[in-house]
Parts: structure tokens; sequence; C-alpha cells
């Protein structure tokens, strides 16, 4: 080698040798920064506090001396915390985020005053511009000091230069320290400058809505809700957060209002979507609703596009109402079977006026004596051309009247044709309920428990509450007693087919002769239908107080007490009694399928009474 080549080698030589320190010194310091993130992790400050104060003093990272007083601070070490924050920030005078953790600090040993005239003190230098406001207030709230978060967004909102409300940060403090009130505020003020922004702020609306322990967020956000349209009724993003909230809520008398207004104003078409809200307050057994919302197509629209769908579902919302009042006016079912014709006339036969098939067959057998007129309709109709499902619907009315009239096997024949066809559909979940229940009825219990065992994960919520109910009714009697159990099952039967005078006489000798905890229960519950059937209410209301106040814990409690809730609230006109049963429902059984229905039942109900 030549010697001049020697200084050029040298150098290479200490490059390579420092460059292999620099490797192992990045290799120690990852390792030393695993080992401090895992005992952190592991709440042993102590070992980790070590690690990082070393760390900090041998980088001088700021992240490294945070979690170094994060340590001294859960160690309880407080005055080594506050030494070591107090000389950091002598020398970096502007770490924002030091400050919060001093005054943090303070805090921590009780000296809240103290932290808080601190925080004071050090906010006032804090950059008047977007950024600045954001990271200091985002620190302040990382620490729980809301108050002052809150205060530095005020402070930003009202300087002109920056011309930025800060709504939605405020939003999200007010929300951190549970003050849903001025969140749901800032949340709408933020949607009125951002209109874009209304699928975010509803997403947060809901997110409050399904922390909600008590009912009070509901609450605050329908106030605030209606509060804002009415103040500021061409909002369109309010009015359709207020329609969209009050389907969360089952409220249908808001919602239909709201798209009542929207719809005067012209601002588009919503008829649809009135028919739709229609369609499931029906559904709830909100009928009054329902019917308002068919009846407002009809008379706007005529003999529109919607007339159809407004007319066949009025008059199945109709017919619905009557049954679930317990009406068996001859003249009343006269005068729909009378309209059902004149509507079938006028629109014709077809996939859409097929339910009302459905109906006037039912009203014929079940309420005006003409069962094989019923039969023969339904015949008629399967020979026509229609969908799989609407044949499925026209078979389960069928099948329906045939086990009214005792033919049995008919009946079940039909029932197990639909389950065939459309298989997991849920008409057929509901076909094969009703063919369980028709084993039951004949007393064929092993039978109709192992199709209901079946059942009761079916996707349709209300057959699988009706497969757990006669479940229940099955194998809880059965395990006392084989005899009252058919008695009952022959009650039930009776009751199926209107025949009420042999039903209470099967039930008077349950409690004669079978009485248990479970069988007396069962009877009193169904004594209570007979009564209201007939409309006896007062005897109906003592016979679900029996259920409900003397056989608290019974799988029917809960149904009776809500039975009696809409009984002393619509034929009874005592509505405070109604609220208390509401009340007790939704407190008490929190389980129940009825819970969502009681309570917005009880708020509508004391609304009504406070105007």
């Amino acid at each position: 080698m030549r010697l001049s080549h020697f200084p050029s080698c040298l150098a290479l030589f200490c490059f390579l040798t420092l460059l292999g320190v620099s490797d192992l010194n990045a290799q120690s310091r990852q390792v030393d920064e695993r080992l401090a993130r895992e005992f952190y992790q592991k709440k042993d400050y102590e070992k980790a506090g070590e690690i990082y104060k070393n760390l900090y003093e041998t980088y001088g990272y700021s992240t490294y001396f945070t979690y170094y007083t994060d340590c001294l601070t859960l160690t309880g070490d407080y005055a080594a915390a506050e030494k070591a924050l107090k000389s950091y920030l002598k020398q970096n005078p502007n770490n924002w985020k030091a400050h919060v953790d001093l005054a943090y600090n303070y805090m921590q040993q009780g000296e809240n005053d103290k932290a808080t005239k601190y925080l004071n003190k050090v906010l006032k230098d804090v950059p008047n511009n977007i950024s600045s406001i954001r990271e200091v207030a985002s620190l302040l709230r990382n620490r729980n000091f809301n108050d002052l978060a809150i205060a530095m967004y005020d402070r930003g909102a009202k300087d002109p230069n920056i011309d930025y409300s800060f709504n939605l940060e405020k939003a999200y403090a007010y929300n951190s320290m549970l003050d849903f009130e001025n969140a749901t505020e800032c949340y709408l003020l933020y949607l009125k400058e951002n209109p874009e922004q209304y699928e975010m702020v509803k997403n947060r609306l809901r997110v409050m809505m399904m922390y909600d322990l008590n009912g009070n967020v509901d609450d605050v956000i329908r106030m605030a809700l209606l509060r804002k349209t009415q103040a500021e009724p061409e909002n369109e993003e309010y009015a359709s957060l207020l329609m969209w909230f009050s389907l969360q809520m089952q409220d249908y008398d808001l919602a239909l209002m709201q798209l009542k207004a929207l719809d005067k104003r012209g601002h588009g078409n919503y008829e649809n979507d009135i028919i739709y809200i229609a369609q499931i307050a029906s559904d709830n057994r909100q009928y009054d609703i329902a019917i308002d919302a068919y009846e407002y197509v009809l008379k706007k629209s005529g003999e529109g596009v919607f007339y159809v769908n407004a007319t066949v579902g009025l008059i199945k919302t109709e017919y619905a109402q009557a049954v679930a009042n317990g009406s068996h006016d001859k003249a009343f079912y006269d005068k729909l079977s009378e309209r059902i014709d004149e509507a079938i006339r006028k629109i014709g036969i077809n996939d859409e006026t097929l339910p009302l098939i459905t109906v006037q067959a039912r009203i014929m057998a079940f309420e005006l004596g003409r069962s094989e007129e019923a039969v023969a309709l339904l015949n008629h109709s399967l020979e026509m051309n229609m969908s799989a499902y609407r044949k499925a619907e026209l078979k389960m009315e069928l099948a329906d009247i045939y086990l009214f009239t005792d033919e049995v096997w008919e009946s079940t024949l039909l029932y197990s044709q639909i389950e065939k066809i459309l298989k997991n559909e849920p008409i057929a979940h509901e076909a094969r309920f009703k063919n369980a229940q028709l084993r039951y009825f004949i007393g064929e219990f092993e039978w109709a428990n192992a199709t209901l065992d079946v059942l009761k994960a079916a996707t349709s919520k209300l057959v699988a509450n009706d497969a757990m109910t006669l479940s229940l009714t099955i194998s809880d009697n059965l395990e006392y007693d084989t005899i009252g159990l058919k008695r009952l099952a022959k009650a039930d039967y009776y009751i199926y087919q209107r025949k009420y005078g042999l039903a209470n006489q099967m039930l008077d000798s349950v409690v004669a002769y079978n009485p248990n905890e479970v069988s007396l229960p069962s009877a009193f519950y169904r004594k209570a239908k007979i009564a209201y059937e007939e409309g006896d209410y007062a005897v109906a209301d003592s016979l679900y107080k029996r259920v409900y106040e003397g056989y608290a814990d019974s799988y029917m409690a809960d149904e009776a007490l809500m039975e009696d809730a809409m009984l002393l609230e619509r034929q009874l006109d005592r509505r405070e009694v109604a609220m208390e049963c509401y009340a007790r429902l939704f407190d008490y059984y929190t389980a129940s399928v009825y819970v969502a229905q009681a309570r917005k039942s009880y708020r509508r109900l004391r609304d009504e009474i406070n105007e």
C-alpha cells in the first residue's frame, strides 16, 4: 500500500467504526423504549420512569420527558414531577403540554384553585389562531380541563380575524362533560354552518342516544330539535333531523307532522315517505297516525300514483284498529266489506290489491259469519297469476279460517305448504309458528315444543317472541300438570274460535282444579283478554292487575302490564294510571319487547297532560 493512500483509509475506517457505534446505539435505544413501554403498560411506573428519564437525558426528546413526569405523577411523587416540569419550562416556556401537565400535577395534589389560576395565567399567551387553540384545547381536554378548553374555543370564536366558531370542538368537549344539552346545541349550530355534514351530525347524535341510560339524552335532543325547527322552519336539515329522530324514538306522530310540513313547503315530494310512516305506524299499532297519513295522501293526490298504496293501506289499517280495539260491530264490518268490494271493482285484482282479499275473507269468516263465502273467495283468488309471496298470504288466511271452523288437517296442510315453498322467509316462520300453535291446541305438546325451539331464533322478532311465550306456556305447565295444560290449550283454541263462554268455563276449571304459580297467571291473563273482547273493560283491568301484581315474575307479566296500560289509556281514559303502568314496564321489565313502545307512550301522555 502506498503511504499516500493511508489518510483516506484511516478516514474510512473511522467512518465505519462510528457507523457501527451508531447502529449499536440505535438498537440499544429501541430496546430501552420497548422495555419502558412494557413497564408502563403493566403499570410498573417506577421502572418505566427510570428508563424514560435516562432516555430523555441521553436524547433530549420531549416525548420521553412527558412519559417520565407522567410516571412520577402516577406513583404519587408529585414534588419530583413538579420540580422536573418547572425546570423543563424554564428552558421551554412555550411547551403548552408541559404547562397543562404541571397544572394537572397541582390538581392531583388537591390544589384545584392553584391549577386553574396557573392555567388562566399561562393560556393568555397562546397565539390566537385556529391551530394553536385547537392544539392547546385538546391538551386541556386530555387532562379533563374541559371548562378551560371551552373558554379557549369561545375566545377564538369571538376573534373576527379567526372567523371560526369552534362549535364542533365545543360539542365534543361538552359531550365529555356529559353536558348533553350544550353538546346538542353545538352540534346543531355546526350543522347550520355546515349543512353538508348532516350525516356526521346525525351519527354523533345517534352515539349520544346509544349511551343514554335513563332517557335524558332523548328528551334533550327532542326539545332542541323542536326549538330549532320552530325558530327556523325553512332549515331543511333541522326538519330532516327531527324526522329521523322521531323515527328512532318511534314517535310517528311527530315524524308525520314534519313530513307534512316539508311537503306543504313544496321543497320536494314526500308522499312516498308519508306512506312509509303510515306503514310502520300501523305495524306498531299506532293506527290513528297511520290513518291520518293515508288520508293526507289520498286527499292531496286523489287517484294519482300513490292512490292504490294509500287505499289498500287505509282499509288494512282501519281493520287492524277495529280488531285491536276488540270491536265486533257488525255495521262497521258490513260497511268496510262494501268499501273493499268497491276498491277492487275500481282498481282490479293484482299483487297490490290482493291484501284486500285477505282482509275481506277475514271479515266474512270472523266477523260476519260467512266462512263458506270466505273460503270460496280465497280459493277463487288462488287460481289467478300472482307472486309466490302473495299466494302464501292467501293460503295463510285460508288456513286460519279452516282452523277457525275446526278443519284442523286442512289447516295444517296449508301451513306446511307455506313453510316448504318459502322456507326461510318471514312468512314461512309465521306459518311454522301457527302450525306449532295448532298442535298445541290439539294437545300435541312435544311436537309443538320441538318446532317452537327452532323458532326462538327466528329473524322476525315478533315470531320469536310469540314462540318463546308459547314454549314457556307448554314447558312450565307440563312440569306441574298435563291435565291443566290440556285445559289451558283447549281454552286457547276456544278463544281463537271466539267461543268465549266455553273458553271461560275451561279456564275456571284450571283455576279450580289445577291451580299453581304458572297456571293461575296464565288463566287470569286469558280471562282478561276475553273480558276485553266482550267490552267488559273494568273486569279486564282487574284481571290484568292480578297477573302483574300477583305474579310479577311470570313470563306474561310484562304483556299483561302493556295491555292494561293501553286499556286504561284508550278505553277507560285513566291516563295518569296508564302512565304509571308504562313507567313500571320500562323500569322493571327492561328486557321486554314492549319497552320502547311503553317509553314512547309514557312521554306522549306526559306531554299531553302537561300541556
